[in-house]
């Protein structure tokens, strides 16, 4: 069997009515499929324990719970598997109303209850995906051993971003960094892969071998999303002049924990991380958007319309190594972008 416990935030208020419609659909389902459990509701928070057959648990947590309209910020706390003994046998699903004043619960362990949930979010919040993933997965990210993968590697971050850090106000400046990530984001995540880390106004993400074809879909997402950008920013904005480089290395990654007790990252590194991010520095001295290595291109569809950009040695590379970029994105005048970045906090 399966255990899985799982927070939600009400995304409506909900009335006891509707938590009495709640409970009811609860029972039916668990009773029809051998599930039981228990629903707290505190606050505008659901917490849940879910435990019975594991295709059962997931089915029930991916195609009904997730989707639900009337929760949202689903994040599942911990998960096992091979259980042998429930918590709770008799309950096809009890619920606890803890805004009931009716229910016998100290206000002290309310509050206590209520911080501990409210804490977990803001945590949650700083998570990699992955790590919550490992969680629903019934993983303890802490134990998982250091291991070896192929990978393709996808680096980005904004062009003249220090022009914009000297002149830029806190506020504008995160903002400009906070819509980069936003985009880089959404699009890895629209096409399967993983965000491993922010890096200041870098974003770092990887693709499984065969995600080749992936990591190229995101990539130009991120570029045709930055041009929508760009087109309807307002006037004097610098969203306006928002452009990224994007470079991608495929080969060999290191996955692991790597930190001490006080700061701790689940991250990838290795040559190919390094080459990724070389690439996209390359863009600027190449007035380009995006840069891959040989390897991204021989594991990618033939359809895409590479250009070669002849050898090139890469800081900290033994070797010079031939690099692409593709022809449906246009040169980028790199010091005529500067100029115009100059140009535009002069008048701010």
């Amino acid at each position: 069997m399966k255990r899985m416990f799982y927070v939600s935030r009400f995304s409506r208020p909900l009335s006891k009515r509707d938590i009495e419609q709640i409970h009811g659909s609860a029972v039916r389902f668990n009773s029809q499929h051998g599930v039981t459990g228990i629903l707290v509701c505190l606050g505008d928070t659901f917490f849940q324990v879910l435990e019975g057959k594991r295709a059962i648990i997931n089915q029930l947590y991916h195609t009904r719970i997730v989707p639900d309209n009337r929760h949202f910020d689903v994040i599942c706390l911990k998960s096992e598997s091979g259980v042998s003994q429930r918590m709770f046998p008799e309950w096809d699903m009890r619920v606890f109303d803890l805004n009931d004043e009716a229910e016998a619960l100290p206000m002290a362990f309310r509050q206590m209850l209520s911080a501990l949930l409210e804490s977990n979010y803001m945590i949650a919040q700083y998570t990699q995906p992955s790590i919550l993933k490992m969680l629903e997965n019934g993983v303890n990210p802490t134990t998982v051993k250091p291991r070896k993968k192929h990978v393709t590697v996808l680096f980005s971050d904004i062009i003249g971003f220090s022009q914009f850090a000297e002149r830029l106000n806190p506020d504008d400046l995160i903002d400009l960094v906070n819509r980069h990530a936003q985009i880089c984001i959404e699009q890895v995540d629209k096409n399967s892969g993983q965000v491993n880390k922010l890096l200041g106004d870098g974003v770092l993400t990887y693709f499984t071998d065969r995600g080749t074809d992936a990591a190229l879909e995101a990539a130009t997402g991120i570029l045709k999303e930055m041009e929508r950008q760009r087109r309807s920013a307002r006037d004097g904005s610098p969203h306006q002049l928002l452009f990224a480089g994007v470079g991608l290395a495929n080969g060999v990654a290191y996955e692991g924990n790597v930190g001490s007790e006080l700061k701790r990252d689940f991250t990838i590194l290795g040559n190919t991380v390094n080459q990724a991010s070389r690439l996209e520095s390359l863009t600027r001295r190449l007035n380009l958007r995006i840069i891959m290595s040989e390897a991204v291109v021989e594991r990618a569809s033939p359809s895409r319309n590479f250009i070669s950009l002849g050898r090139h040695k890469l800081i900290g590379q033994s070797a010079a190594m031939e690099i692409f970029s593709l022809k449906s994105f246009a040169p980028l005048n790199i010091e005529k972008l500067y100029a115009q970045i100059d140009e535009m906090l002069s008048r701010s």
